[in-house]
């Protein structure tokens, strides 16, 4: 996967989790310090966080991201599930 490919899937995987867990945009963009605006073009994906907001959005949402092996691709798949949501890239 290429690494655009990648930053898809975990802003994908953020905004479910965000709903998931029942979070507005406005509220999860205080925590940021963001605006909903610019929340919403990062969900929207027509603009990209800085790489310190990315992982501030995670930890909001306990993702953790966890590179793959990719001779191995489902070694520790199900690890960690019960407390984290596991993003793999």
């Amino acid at each position: 996967m290429s690494a655009g490919g990648d930053l898809l899937t975990i802003i994908n995987a953020l905004v479910v989790a965000r709903i998931k867990r029942g979070l507005t945009q406005e509220h999860l963009a205080q925590k940021l310090g963001v605006t909903r605006q610019c929340l919403s073009a990062w969900e929207k994906l027509t603009n990209f966080p800085p790489s310190d907001k990315l992982f501030a959005w995670a930890k909001l949402l306990g993702i953790r991201f966890v590179a793959m092996d990719l001779d191995n691709p489902f070694q520790d798949a199900t690890e960690n599930c019960a407390t984290e949501t596991a993003v793999t890239a």
